[in-house]
């Protein structure tokens, strides 16, 4: 697979070689979001906390 872009996940820092998560914050008073890459294993990290 060949992604256009190579972000980098937000959590670890790695650059994500294939598709990973995108997290959202809350909007600020100005409606406005911050968007987070996640690879998957950060992404599995942060769902097993949620979980607990």
């Amino acid at each position: 697979m060949v992604m256009a872009i190579k972000p980098k996940c937000d959590k670890c820092g790695e650059e994500l070689g294939e598709f990973g998560a995108i997290l959202l914050s809350p909007p600020n008073e100005n409606n406005q979001v911050k968007k987070f890459h996640l690879c998957k294993s950060c992404y599995a990290q942060i769902i097993a906390t949620l979980r607990d």
